[in-house]
C-alpha cells in the first residue's frame, strides 16, 4: 500500500493530463491507527517534491480558505488531515466531504460572486489531487466513497527494524530525494502515455471480477494499476513489488465495492440494536409493530429510543438516524406509514422496511 501511495503521488504530477482524457482522477485515503506511520509516509512523499509539510485540517479552515487552498496548486496534492473528530457541535460544524465531489472531475469546489454590478462569478477549476489522511475512515455519501482509493495502515508488523527504517525516512534530507520530481517530469510523455494506454486494459480486468459492480471504482483502481507500471520507469521497484502492488489494488477495489454496498455505520448500529432487542425469550416482538413480521418491519422511532434506553443500549443521534435510514441497503425502506400496531392497541406512525429475503404478498 506504500507503493500505491507513491504511485498516486506520482500521478498527482500529471492529474490534469490524465483528467483531460479520462475526465477524472481519484482521491486517496490514507488511514490507520495512531502511530501506524501515516504522517511519516506523507511527509516523506512531500520531500520527493522538495517540500517540508504534511497537510491542512479542513475543520480549522473556513470555506473561503479551503477554496483558496484548492485553487493555489496545479498538478500537486492537497492533503487534508485529522478531520475525523466527531460530530457537529454548536461551535464547529464538521467538514462536509460532499464539498469535494466536483474536485474529482477538476471542476471548482466553490463559486463566489464578483464585486461589481454584473452577474459574473469566480469559479477557479481544481487542478490538483486530493489526499485524505486521518485515523478513521471517511464517513460520507456513496458518491464520495466511490471516488476514493482506500489505503489502511496498521502497527501489526512494526518491530525494531521497521522503527529504524521509519526513522531513516524521517531523517532523510529533502536534497537527497527531491530529484524524484525532476526524474518524473522529464519522463512526462512516457508516464502519461502508459497511464492512458494501460488504464482501459486494467479496467476491463477489474470489471470482470464478480465482486466489483461500480464502473467508477473500476476506473479509479485501474488508473492506480497503470501508475504502478509508470512508477517503475522513475523508481525501479524491487522484483515482484510492482505485481504485488497491482494484486493489492485488486483487493482494494473489492473492499471499496463492499464498503459502498454496506449500510452507513449509523444505520448498521441501529439494526444491531434492533436485532438485539426486538424479541425476548418468548418470541414476543418489542419493536416491530407490523402484523406481517415475515414481510415487513415497522418501527416507531420514539418507541425504539425508549426501549433501547431502558435496556441501556447506545442509540445513534436521532437527526443522523433519520437522515441515513432512508438509504438503508440491507432492508429496503418502504416509507413512513400509519401502521395498525401488533404491539399497541392503536395505529402508530412507523418507518417501514422490507425484511431481508421477504416475499411480499401485498
Amino acid at each position: 500500500q506504500g507503493i500505491v501511495a507513491l504511485a498516486f503521488w506520482l500521478g498527482s504530477l500529471f492529474a490534469e493530463q490524465i483528467r483531460a482524457v479520462h475526465k477524472s482522477y481519484p482521491f486517496i485515503e490514507i488511514i490507520g491507527e495512531p502511530g501506524a506511520g501515516k504522517s511519516t509516509l506523507i511527509e516523506f512523499l512531500w520531500k520527493l517534491f522538495g517540500r517540508d509539510q504534511e497537510g491542512v485540517d479542513p475543520n480549522k479552515s473556513t470555506a473561503a480558505a479551503r477554496a483558496r487552498i484548492f485553487a493555489q496548486l496545479s498538478n500537486m496534492p492537497v492533503v487534508l488531515i485529522e478531520s475525523d473528530r466527531g460530530e457537529d457541535t454548536a461551535k464547529q460544524k464538521q467538514f462536509d466531504w460532499d464539498e469535494l465531489k466536483t474536485a474529482y472531475n477538476g471542476r471548482s469546489v466553490r463559486a463566489r460572486g464578483m464585486k461589481n454590478s454584473g452577474n459574473e462569478t469566480y469559479e477557479p477549476p481544481f487542478r490538483g489531487s486530493i489526499v485524505i489522511s486521518q485515523n478513521a475512515e471517511v464517513m460520507a455519501s456513496e458518491a464520495i466513497l466511490q471516488r476514493i482509493v482506500h489505503c489502511k495502515f496498521t502497527r501489526a508488523e512494526h518491530n525494531a527494524d521497521t522503527k529504524k527504517l521509519a526513522e531513516a525516512l524521517e531523517r532523510t534530507p529533502i536534497k537527497d530525494v527531491s530529484h524524484f520530481l525532476i526524474e518524473a517530469l522529464t519522463k512526462e510523455k512516457s508516464i502519461v502515455d502508459t497511464v492512458l494506454a494501460r488504464t482501459p486494459v486494467y479496467e476491463d480486468k477489474i470489471m470482470a471480477m464478480d465482486e466489483v459492480k461500480s464502473v467508477r471504482i473500476g476506473k479509479n483502481h485501474a488508473q492506480m494499476m497503470a501508475l504502478i507500471e509508470a512508477l517503475d520507469s522513475v523508481v525501479p521497484l524491487p522484483e515482484g513489488a510492482g505485481k504485488a502492488a497491482i494484486v493489492e489494488i485488486s483487493e482494494m477495489a473489492k473492499a471499496r465495492q463492499k464498503a459502498i454496498s454496506a449500510d452507513h455505520p449509523v444505520v448498521a448500529q441501529f439494526w444491531e440494536v434492533y436485532d438485539y432487542l426486538n424479541e425476548d425469550h418468548t418470541n414476543t416482538p418489542r419493536l416491530n409493530h407490523s402484523k406481517k413480521p415475515d414481510e415487513t418491519i415497522a418501527i416507531n422511532i420514539p418507541h425504539f429510543i425508549k426501549v433501547a434506553t431502558e435496556h441501556r443500549q447506545q442509540v445513534p443521534d436521532t437527526a443522523d438516524l433519520k437522515r441515513h435510514l432512508k438509504s438503508c441497503k440491507t432492508r429496503k425502506f418502504l416509507g413512513q406509514k400509519a401502521v395498525d400496531s401488533k404491539i399497541d392497541p392503536r395505529t402508530v406512525k412507523c418507518w417501514v422496511f422490507e425484511r431481508e429475503g421477504a416475499k411480499r404478498t401485498g
